[in-house]
C-alpha cells in the first residue's frame, strides 16, 4: 500500500510542475545560413538590449563584401509563451546601392516575459539573390522585469 501512495504523490507533483510555464532554454546568440557558397554576403547578426522599465532596443545588420543593388535585414521581436517562441511583430530595413544596412527599433514591451530577436538577412546584386533562403540570426533571450 505504501508504494501506491508514493506513486500517486509523485504523479500529482509531476502534473503540477508540468502545468507551469517553463522558461526557455538558456541560449547564446547564433547565426544560420544554407550550404550554398556566398559570393557577396559577408556578415549578419542581431541583438536585444534592455534599457529598464520595460523598454528595449532591437538591432540588426547585414554586410556585403562590396556595394550591391539591394541589401536588407528584417527584425522580428519574439516572446516566449512557455513552450515556443512567437513572433510579435517585424520591421524591414533596406538599402539600395550599398554594402551594408543597419536596423534599430526602440520599443516598450510587457514585463514578466522572455524576449529575443530573430532576423532575416539577404541581398541582391546583378539579378542574384543571396542566399537563396534568407540567412537568419537570433539574439540571446532576456527576461524583462
Amino acid at each position: 500500500m505504501l508504494v501506491v501512495v508514493l506513486l500517486a504523490a509523485t504523479s500529482s507533483a509531476f502534473a503540477a510542475t508540468s502545468s507551469l510555464k517553463a522558461p526557455p532554454e538558456p541560449s547564446k546568440a547564433y547565426k544560420e545560413v544554407g550550404i550554398e557558397s556566398l559570393q557577396y554576403l559577408r556578415d549578419w547578426g542581431c541583438n536585444l538590449i534592455s534599457s529598464g522599465g520595460g523598454y528595449i532596443s532591437i538591432t540588426g545588420f547585414t554586410k556585403a563584401y562590396q556595394n550591391v543593388n539591394y541589401i536588407m535585414v528584417r527584425l522580428y521581436l519574439q516572446r516566449w509563451d512557455g513552450s515556443s517562441w512567437v513572433d510579435l511583430s517585424n520591421w524591414p530595413f533596406e538599402e539600395y546601392n550599398a554594402s551594408s544596412v543597419n536596423g534599430v527599433k526602440s520599443l516598450q514591451v510587457a514585463k514578466g516575459y522572455y524576449y529575443r530577436v530573430r532576423a532575416e538577412h539577404s541581398l541582391t546584386n546583378g539579378g542574384i539573390t543571396e542566399p537563396t533562403t534568407p540567412a537568419k540570426s537570433y539574439s540571446s533571450s532576456i527576461y524583462i522585469e
